[in-house]
């Protein structure tokens, strides 16, 4: 998780659902290691201040996976010694909302119509000389399965995965009352938003997409070479990122 400075200091620009994922375990004893990978909502609310604290923290490429809409809307961080990267993850009109479609089938769909651009983050996370973050709007979903397939190419079980996102539903709350207090979102979020619907962060939701994964592709690992990674950026992505002591 995020040092107990960076959490507050982001937190008061807005920032709720960020962490280090580094001290993650891998299926082969070995770990994530921190100041490397920072998932996170909503960087380009950061002030000065926070901007410091991620440059501090050994953030030199972030990743923005919003639509170019969002970004017009809401900015983008800026900050000297930190290069930002947009990354479309979805298409512009791709629909959250309106659909009767359950969390996890939308996560498939998502996985199976745009997963050059997964491939595109995570070629990028492979390359980069120093930590990477990472964030859309609300960390949660297009964040989170970057996520996903980056911890499952460096070798992390499915439930640490599982356990991963569903810590997203901690920030969830306080991120929609934020939204609402400051008329982030056009909509309001509902108590079934929260519970079950586009704002939740359940275990069985990355459960089925994972098992998607395995039934199709045999896993995130297949998943990927049959999207076209090379083999040489998972073995990169684990020299780069993976550590044999656990971090104190």
């Amino acid at each position: 998780m995020p040092t107990p400075a960076l959490r507050p200091i982001l937190a008061r620009d807005g920032i709720f659902n960020a962490r280090d994922l580094g001290g993650v375990p891998t299926r082969d004893g070995r770990y994530v290691r921190p100041n490397a990978l920072v998932r996170a909502d909503a960087l380009h609310r950061a002030g000065d201040r926070s901007a410091q604290a991620l440059a501090e923290h050994g953030v030199t490429l972030v990743l923005d996976l919003r639509d170019e809409a969002e970004r017009a809307r809401e900015g983008v961080l800026a900050v000297d010694g930190i290069v930002v990267e947009h990354l479309l993850v979805l298409d512009p009109h791709y629909e959250w909302y309106d659909t009767d479609a359950a969390l996890a089938e939308r996560y498939v769909e998502i996985l199976d119509r745009f997963a050059d651009r997964f491939i595109g983050g995570i070629e990028l996370v492979a390359e980069a000389p120093g930590g990477v973050a990472y964030h859309c709007a609300v960390g949660k979903d297009r964040t989170g399965l970057l996520t996903a397939l980056l911890l499952g190419a460096l070798g992390v079980d499915e439930e640490t995965i599982v356990a991963d996102y569903a810590r997203s539903s901690l920030a969830i709350t306080v991120q929609a009352t934020w939204a609402l207090i400051y008329g982030v979102y056009d909509r309001p979020v509902t108590d079934e938003d929260l519970e079950s619907g586009v704002w939740s962060a359940r275990p069985d939701t990355m459960r089925a997409t994972l098992a998607w994964l395995r039934a199709e592709h045999g896993g995130v690992e297949g998943y990927l070479t049959a999207a076209g990674l090379a083999p040489e950026v998972p073995e990169a992505l684990r020299a780069r990122l993976l550590v044999d002591d656990p971090p104190e």
